[in-house]
């Protein structure tokens, strides 16, 4: 799933009308796992200038970059930080940010194919290759994306109203809008 699909459904899934503290606690776990990536795409795209194909083909998949990249989606990590944040801290907005974490990558888990992320990391460096991928034609690409753009905006349809700010209200909007523009861009008008 895109960074902004995981943060509004993990958003939708995680609150509470009484509680909208819950929203931020919330958006960042549904981020956080994906931060790696960005690092990596700012640093050998943009500063190393790295080449697209090598990006994609090799830089990414190096033993230095995985392990990063895992850290963040590591399910057995993200239970201890859930078992801290709920047994030790009885703290709600530390239980909240390790649920998204962990929905962020049940869903990851669910919809990577060849590019996912060993998530039982450091016990195991298995990866799960999913039948399906959010992105890859190859692998249901083409159906799994609308069908993701179109549980996002249902889910935010739903979180609407419950958002109480108007710039929260706005953001939401913009997203979507950027969000289904996106899906235009690469699915529909990309050569085959």
């Amino acid at each position: 799933m895109t960074t902004h699909s995981h943060a509004i459904l993990n958003i939708a899934l995680l609150s509470k009308q009484d509680k909208p503290f819950r929203h931020a606690y919330a958006c960042i776990g549904a981020v956080l796992p994906d931060l790696p990536l960005f690092i990596f795409f700012i640093i050998e795209s943009i500063i190393l200038r790295t080449p697209e194909n090598e990006l994609w083909g090799t830089r990414y998949f190096t033993e230095a970059w995985q392990n990063f990249f895992d850290i963040f989606n590591s399910v057995p990590l993200i239970l201890i930080l859930l078992g801290i944040g709920y047994y030790l801290l009885n703290s709600e907005r530390i239980t909240v940010f390790a649920w998204s974490l962990l929905i962020h990558c049940a869903f990851d888990f669910l919809t990577h194919h060849d590019d996912g992320h060993h998530h039982f990391y450091p016990l195991s460096n298995f990866a799960f290759e999913s039948p399906i991928s959010y992105w890859d034609s190859d692998h249901y690409g083409r159906i799994v994306a609308p069908i993701e753009r179109i549980i996002i905006l249902a889910a935010s349809i739903y979180l609407f109203p419950r958002l109480k700010t108007r710039l929260a209200r706005w953001c939401l909007v913009i997203v979507n809008v950027l969000f289904v523009a996106s899906y235009l861009l690469f699915f529909l008008f990309r050569s085959h």
